[in-house]
């Protein structure tokens, strides 16, 4: 990764709105860890872990996709670290729902 932000071994809260928080920390290129701060269906504090995809599409703005393990479901994010948004797609293969989010991101460390 180029980028002029660094992200790998750095934390970022994603606010998509008052009900959906996360907190995410790049672990490495192919590992997150992403803490829920708010949701509906997840207590406060769950820690999930996942094997990412990231790919650079100019400086500071990466395709980052994930599945996650226990459900199957598929998550992607086009992030502009420098703009500071998230643009989020993630299917649930148990509703059959497709959400289409979009927010902010703030560095925590």
């Amino acid at each position: 990764m180029s980028s002029s932000i660094q992200i790998l071994g750095h934390e970022f809260e994603y606010t998509f709105s008052p009900e959906a928080i996360y907190r995410l920390n790049f672990l490495d290129d192919t590992h997150v860890d992403v803490t829920v701060v708010a949701d509906a269906g997840y207590p406060a504090g769950t820690l999930n872990h996942f094997e990412t995809q990231m790919t650079e599409i100019r400086p500071d703005v990466h395709l980052i996709t994930w599945i996650e393990p226990a459900t199957g479901n598929t998550v992607t994010h086009v992030d502009d670290f420098a703009g500071n948004i998230s643009y989020t797609n993630i299917t649930d293969l148990a509703s059959g729902a497709f959400w289409r989010m979009t927010g902010t991101i703030t560095p925590l460390s």
